[in-house]
């Protein structure tokens, strides 16, 4: 069986999707992240799409982002809201609840105070994947995080760009393990493709991932 071209399947959708493409990464930028709130609930639909859909993910931070409820609630209110809603509601709640605890204890709310400390490629991402306070929010999930509020060069490795690189010959066909190493060796890949055709791995993700999927939500 003959590969996928990567770079014929990037031309494809940017001739077209390129101008909705552009837009949702102008959006991405537009987040103020200085805007502790808006921030969070970024950080909220993170730990939300983990094992679930991205549309699942959205309307249960509409729920939890009305009358400021996930900033303000308790554990116990913020899992039985959940659970009208969201599958692992108990999990899931715990997590969000947690990290919003820990960012408001030792950071003040603070998401430029994070960044501040944390200000290299790596540190950025490896305060939310590899802190335990962090909770829920692994490489997968910082890169998306920080790609969703205007970071551009991380790659979200779910299993629909996996699977696509496999189809394209970019990774062995029996990968399965995604460890740190692994991960940022794969994201080097990508990066290496996206400057082939003037994209951003936010960019660039957003591509693979309409291919794979016909959408482009974030």
């Amino acid at each position: 069986m003959s590969k996928l071209s990567i770079d014929l399947v990037i031309d494809k959708v940017l001739k077209e999707k390129k101008s909705e493409v552009n837009s949702k990464v102008v959006i991405f930028s537009e987040i103020n992240k200085d805007v502790y709130k808006e921030t969070f609930l970024e950080l909220v639909y993170v730990i939300l799409a983990a094992g679930t859909s991205a549309r699942l993910a959205l309307s249960t931070v509409d729920i939890l982002k009305k009358d400021d409820f996930v900033f303000n609630k308790d554990l116990t209110q913020i899992i039985k809201r959940l659970k009208g809603c969201y599958r692992f509601y108990n999990l899931r709640g715990k997590y969000i609840y947690n990290t919003r605890e820990y960012i408001r204890s030792s950071y003040n709310n603070s998401f430029k105070k994070i960044f501040n400390d944390n200000s290299s490629h790596y540190r950025r991402r490896s305060f939310f994947s590899s802190n335990p306070k962090v909770q829920g929010v692994g490489m997968k999930a910082a890169s998306h995080f920080l790609r969703n509020i205007g970071f551009n060069d991380y790659a979200i490795l779910d299993k629909h760009i996996i699977n696509l690189m496999k189809e394209c010959g970019l990774i062995s066909l029996d990968f399965k393990t995604l460890n740190e190493k692994n991960y940022i060796a794969i994201e080097n890949i990508l990066r290496k493709v996206g400057s082939r055709h003037n994209l951003t791995l936010s960019s660039l993700d957003l591509v693979l991932w309409y291919f794979k999927t016909g959408k482009i939500i974030k």
